[in-house]
């Protein structure tokens, strides 16, 4: 009976790490495509500026630096506070759940 349980329990459980892990990941890479997208918003305006191939240099630089600065930010996130907890975080409704200071800890009212 346990080695039918085992065969039954061990597809599930990596699904789960599988899909976990996923998560992980995207949320991640969430976080430096953020950072990627708001340097190349900005270098957008270069085409008004410069001719189309010297604008598109603009536009590739400015997302390869984002893309240092996405890393380098997910990485501080990710040390610091936690990639899930930074999240849910950012998607907290302090008038239900309380207010929180940047550690997740809850705000008592004095």
């Amino acid at each position: 009976m346990k080695y039918l349980k085992l065969i039954i329990m061990k597809p599930l459980e990596g699904y789960l790490h599988l899909t976990a892990w996923l998560i992980f990941a995207w949320l991640y890479f969430q976080i430096i495509l953020s950072a990627t997208a708001l340097f190349c918003m900005p270098s957008l305006f270069s085409f008004y500026f410069f001719e189309f191939n010297t604008a598109l240099n603009i536009v590739y630089g400015a997302s390869g630096l984002g893309f240092i600065v996405g890393i380098w930010w997910a990485e501080n996130i990710r040390k610091t506070h936690g990639i899930i907890t930074f999240h849910a975080y950012l998607l907290s409704t302090p008038e239900i759940e309380g207010w929180r200071d940047r550690y997740g800890n809850v705000i008592k009212k004095r």
